[in-house]
């Protein structure tokens, strides 16, 4: 039988790619299920970077934690621009940040970025009473190779000094010079160093706090008097509108004097709050005027204080004016009228002789029931019984009357309380509700009923500066007038002789003016009035103490008292026991990757570094690491250059303090953080986290599958 060459070459090639293609075939069929899979497992998807977008971020000389939080979620490589190079820390928020988002992280090339400058790093020894020791300056290869001129405050120091193999110059700091006006000191080192002709300049501040600066800031209005407290105590004294920038974690007690908490920054009232809670230093506050505030002009400092800003019981308050507006209806028809009726009954019996009242009902009109005058004169009893609900609903008009009434009330305080279901003929509402906050009238809406226009009487009474109160009881209604007088009345202080008690109940003296405060439970009154008031109150907060002096520190109220021993020995131990702190022995060294501190300490068992800047800001927080017996380490990482204080904090506690300046500039870069750049690589896969990328494979493959069955067929 003969051989065919064709029938040879087929036996050859036929089968083999027949079988290929049905493999191809089955492999595309197959790929949206092996795609599903993954997706299923929630495996990341391999995916070259040079195929994704690069975004871009720089930082202002702070590390990268925050800009790869910010690109955190986002699909891209990340490319930072730190404006120096990457530390130790940086590299591991680089690998940290791929382990977690599979996002690859590279650091922008680096410039140099003081090329002129001869210093690569300085190492400055602070002693324990807060004054600086020695700086030592390390210089570059090529400031190293000439004779170096080292200056301190203007004054030679080296005048010609040769520079060792090692290119160090260890530069001898005397003491600092009394603070200035602003309370600040400061050494200015210059430089130059460098072979003649080609030499060089650099310029080096370091915070050097004398022995016995303040450690006390008194914010006041009265900066030309003395206080109390600066008898007692070195203080910086400044005005409110420059405690936001006065650094207050320099500063181990901040007093407030006679501060209108209103009117006290958000910002920093905040940080004071913060300042206080994290243990960084106490608080002192002298009310020596009712113009102090009211309860909720300023809570973080309210919560802190041993006081309430309100008096201890409602027949404290100050006279007021009030104005009842009933609605009498047809919706309060049955238990709403009723229960209107119980809250004016309430109303009136919770007022003093001395306050004056008047009531309005309204309808369809509007007409006086009592027109205001001496809460002794009004029967609200037998007045309000015989009431009956009937006819249509105009609330303004009442509300416009009533508000007419109190603007000619000489009262100190003036309210007006609607009792209504708020079902009523649309009307300017907002414009009445502002006439009230302008004319300085408080409008509480109290609903009653099941069913009642809230958004109405909350426009109402939020607007005046009152409150809306739900009424389901008339049982309640007693509470919610002393809650509601207190809340918008300031605080009570009176200009009249009173006895002083100390704590065993002995008296003390008197003080011709004092405010009436409420203590708070966990309070502990040194002095009180004999009536129980608090004048000198303290809490604790955490680790440490907030105290209130409920007259002023001046003795216009009470001289005798505050020049009488015991009273000076009470003040000197509380403010002892706010001083707790002495000064580190730590070393301070500032190189490429920012500050870092040494500190010599046995006492210490799980420390922290905090650093806040002037604005009293936190703004970096490393843990103390021990390097060696008796002696830790911390990196707070780079800063923008500017003053700072470094708190050494322990187990809640603030245990010392000190002043910092982060210069910036510097060259030099730490061995470790070399190693760290040298050895790090950019990922070449990025891993994208999530199961999107799966399934746009599932949904391409598909496609793909779908347009090569219909080829084939």
């Amino acid at each position: 039988m003969a051989n065919h060459k064709g029938e040879k070459a087929g036996d050859d090639t036929g089968p083999s790619v027949g079988a290929t293609r049905r493999f191809a075939f089955i492999l595309v069929i197959a790929l949206p299920l092996l795609a599903l899979i993954p997706y299923a497992l929630r495996l990341p998807m391999p995916i070259p970077r040079f195929l994704l977008p690069v975004r871009d971020y720089a930082t202002k000389g702070s590390g990268v934690d925050d800009v790869l939080r910010a690109s955190a979620g986002r699909l891209g490589a990340v490319r930072v621009d730190l404006g120096a190079p990457p530390s130790v820390a940086d590299v591991a928020a680089a690998r940290e940040h791929y382990r977690t988002t599979g996002m690859p992280v590279e650091f922008k090339a680096y410039a140099r970025a003081s090329a002129d400058s001869p210093l690569e790093a300085y190492s400055l020894s602070i002693a324990g009473d807060g004054s600086p020791a020695a700086l030592t300056l390390l210089l570059d290869a090529e400031a190293a190779a000439g004779p170096a001129r080292v200056s301190v405050d203007g004054k030679p120091a080296l005048a010609r000094a040769t520079v060792g193999p090692d290119r160090r110059l260890v530069v001898p700091i005397a003491a600092a010079d009394p603070p200035g006006a602003d309370g600040a000191a400061a050494v200015v080192v210059e430089l130059e160093a460098g072979p003649p002709g080609s030499s060089r300049t650099a310029r080096v501040e370091l915070a050097a706090p004398p022995s016995g600066e303040p450690r006390a800031l008194l914010a006041t209005r009265r900066t030309g008097a003395r206080s109390v407290i600066e008898a007692l105590r070195p203080v910086r004294t400044v005005g409110y509108d420059e405690l936001g920038g006065a650094g207050i974690y320099g500063y181990e007690l901040i007093v407030l004097d006679g501060p209108d908490l209103s009117a006290l920054d958000g910002a920093v009232a905040e940080a004071i709050a913060a300042y206080v809670e994290r243990g960084a230093g106490s608080l002192f506050v002298a009310v020596d005027s009712p113009e102090v505030g009211k309860p909720g002009d300023c809570p973080p400092i309210e919560e802190l204080l041993p006081v309430e800003l309100s008096p201890r019981s409602l027949s404290r308050l100050p006279d007021v004016a009030m104005a009842v507006a009933l609605d009498v209806s047809g919706s309060m028809y049955g238990d709403k009228l009723s229960l209107a009726k119980a809250i004016g009954l309430e109303l009136f019996a919770n007022l003093k002789p001395t306050d004056e009242a008047g009531i309005i009902l309204f309808d369809e009109e509007s007409r006086w029931l009592y027109p205001l005058a001496s809460v002794g004169s009004l029967d609200a009893e037998r007045s309000l019984a015989p009431l009956r609900a009937g006819g249509g609903t105009r609330l303004f008009p009442a509300v416009a009357e009533a508000l007419g009434s109190l603007e000619s009330s000489g009262m100190p305080e003036r309210r007006l309380v609607v009792v209504s279901d708020g079902i009523t003929e649309p009307a300017d509402f907002d414009a009445l509700a502002a006439r009230a906050f302008r004319s300085g009238i408080a409008i509480s809406a109290m609903a009653v009923g099941g069913e009642y226009d809230k958004a109405l009487l909350t426009r109402l009474s939020a607007g005046s500066g009152g409150k809306f109160y739900r009424v389901r009881d008339a049982s309640e209604v007693p509470s919610l007038i002393i809650e509601d007088r207190k809340s918008v009345a300031r605080t009570v202080f009176s200009e009249s002789r009173v006895a002083v008690v100390d704590m065993a109940g002995e008296p003390a003296g008197h003080v011709d003016g004092m405010a009436r405060l409420g203590p708070k439970p966990d309070a502990l009154a040194f002095y009180s009035s004999a009536a129980g008031d608090p004048l000198l109150a303290t809490r604790r907060v955490g680790s440490r103490s907030t105290v209130v002096y409920a007259s002023d520190l001046y003795g216009r109220y009470g001289r005798e008292f505050l020049e009488s021993p015991g009273t000076l020995s009470v003040l000197d131990a509380m403010l002892d026991g706010m001083f707790g702190e002495s000064a580190p022995s730590l070393t301070v060294t500032e190189t490429a990757d920012g500050l870092a501190l040494t500190l010599a300490a046995d006492y210490l068992v799980e420390p922290r570094a905090a650093i806040a800047d002037g604005s009293g800001r936190l703004v970096a927080d490393a843990p103390f690491e021990r390097v060696a017996p008796g002696y830790f380490s911390a990196a707070p990482g780079r800063l923008p250059p500017g003053s700072y204080t470094a708190l050494v904090e322990d187990r809640g506690r603030t245990v010392a303090r000190a002043a910092l300046v982060c210069n910036g500039g510097m060259e030099g870069r730490p061995s470790d953080s070399a190693a760290a750049e040298a050895g790090y690589r950019v990922p070449f896969w990025a891993l994208p986290r999530g199961g999107a990328p799966w399934l746009l494979a599932f949904f391409a493959s598909s496609l793909a599958a779908t347009v090569i069955l219909r080829f084939r067929r």
